[in-house]
């Protein structure tokens, strides 16, 4: 009996223990793949997320997978629809004659590849996926030559009377909304194999142009959306200098560093990145803050953040603002020297902007942008001359009412000064002006003596010992 029992009990573990392992293998099963290295479309994550939300989410259309089938975009998926279907007919017209199925062999070809540039795995079967990106993808392309050719377009290219062309294109440069930069190029093959038409990249950067403050040519090697030539754009063409010290230092504020003598002035460099420091002056090329550029920054920082931690520009630009502004006296004075066109509601909208615009992202100091225009500046702050200069600023000029109080005291000092000659080795002593006179503060008689008269008012006064006899000199 035992042994039976014993054997029901291990039968038992048995299977308990094939239950576990079909389980872990299940588990495993669902485990999703690792993130390929062609992964450059990312989902922001809530740690970026939590501090605006908004400036990642997509208002007027979406495009790819992570805000697909939301009931928001419900009207502009109908738009979609039309312009895909515009382009086909117009291509299966053309001498080309490249039809429906030429565009969905093109996608499924690349179906894995698209996949993969996506930082998670994307829950849909082949044919939803494709028809997904194929519809997405030939509505950028039809937007985009219609743009140039306006003669193609037609009522069927009219948009919603609440989605305004503006919003869309604001829409394609989030992260979150992107498609690959090589399907879009496929696609334009297949679209405009017999039309003379530029290549896709001069005409996004027709619709991009607002960004392109260096006038850069399209030549670009490597393009991997939207996103990633909006900060192609913006990147310098000088090469990072090596810091000279170990050790970072931080910066010190627009208001200290002026108030130790530095002058700001604004560059009239196109490279944001272009900032200059030299004998005393600070040049800063012209920026503008309004609510497209929180937008447009934003995504340009977690790209930075997820896809380009070791090579950061626009996170140091932003760091390196980040120091100069502390409040909103900064922002003031940087628009007093036409450094920053502020079109927010006020200055401290501005200061929030330029605070929190790089919160919760990595930055490598050791390979800082601006390291050596940092490490001039503190050296400069460092002075003896220039540090006591922002000390006084500080202490004794900081408000209207500082500066008036200090230069009271400086006046009556002068006078006490003049008023007292050197000779006669006068003594100047505080006394109380109380009733019936004025009274010498002794320690060690608490009443003290009254030596003279007084307007029987309160307070106290400085008095001048000339020769014995004691004069009131200022009332304080």
């Amino acid at each position: 009996m035992a042994g039976m029992e014993s054997e029901l009990a291990i039968d038992i573990q048995a299977k308990d223990e094939y239950k576990l392992v079909a389980k872990i293998d299940e588990m495993l099963d669902k485990l999703e793949p690792p993130r390929s290295s062609e992964c450059c479309i990312y989902r922001v994550t809530e740690k970026l997320r939590k501090v605006k939300e908004e400036a990642y989410t997509p208002d007027a259309v979406s495009i790819g997978p992570f805000h697909h089938g939301n009931e928001k975009f419900k009207s502009m998926e109908l738009v979609k629809k039309r312009y895909f279907k515009k382009l086909v007919q117009r291509s299966t017209s053309s001498a080309a004659n490249c039809s429906l199925s030429n565009y969905i062999e093109f996608v499924k070809n690349w179906e894995d590849g698209i996949r993969q540039c996506y930082s998670e795995h994307i829950e849909m079967d082949s044919d939803e996926f494709v028809t997904m990106i194929l519809i997405d993808g030939c509505f950028i392309i039809e937007l985009l030559v219609t743009s140039f050719y306006i003669v193609w377009r037609d009522e069927d290219h009219s948009l919603p009377s609440t989605c305004l062309p503006e919003n869309i294109y604001r829409d394609l440069i989030l992260l979150e909304n992107q498609v690959p930069f090589f399907l879009l190029e496929g696609l334009f093959s297949l679209a405009t194999a017999s039309f003379d038409i530029p290549p896709l990249l001069y005409l996004t950067l027709m619709q991009f142009s607002e960004f392109n403050f260096q006038n850069k040519p399209p030549n670009f090697e490597s393009v991997k959306h939207f996103t990633d030539l909006v900060l192609i754009l913006f990147r310098p063409t000088s090469q990072r200098l090596p810091q000279r010290r170990e050790t970072f230092q931080f910066l010190h504020s627009a208001t200290e560093l002026s108030d130790a003598g530095v002058k700001f002035q604004v560059s009239s460099s196109t490279c944001l990145h272009d900032i200059q420091f030299n004998k005393q002056v600070l040049e800063i090329p012209r920026f503008t803050v309004d609510q497209q550029t929180d937008t447009t920054f934003r995504n340009l920082v977690a790209l930075e953040h997820y896809h380009y931690p070791h090579d950061t520009y626009i996170i140091d630009y932003f760091a390196f603002f980040d120091y100069l502004v502390n409040t909103p006296r900064d922002i003031d004075l940087l628009v007093q020297n036409e450094i920053l066109c502020n079109w927010l509601d006020n200055s401290k909208d501005a200061a929030d902007f330029y605070n929190h615009l790089v919160t919760n992202t990595t930055m490598n100091y050791n390979n800082f942008y601006f390291s050596r225009v940092s490490e001039d500046l503190n050296e400069y702050y460092q002075a003896p001359t220039n540090k006591l200069k922002a000390t006084l600023k500080r202490d004794y000029f900081n408000t209207p009412w500082q500066t008036a109080a200090t230069l009271a005291a400086i006046t009556l000092l002068q006078r006490c000064e003049i008023r007292i000659p050197t000779a006669a080795r006068a003594q100047i002593r505080t006394v109380t002006n109380c009733r019936g006179g004025l009274k010498e503060e002794n320690d060690d008689d608490e009443n003290g003596d009254t030596i003279g008269e007084s307007d029987g008012g309160g307070g106290a006064a400085v008095v001048c010992w000339e020769a014995g006899k004691a004069t009131k000199v200022e009332e304080i």
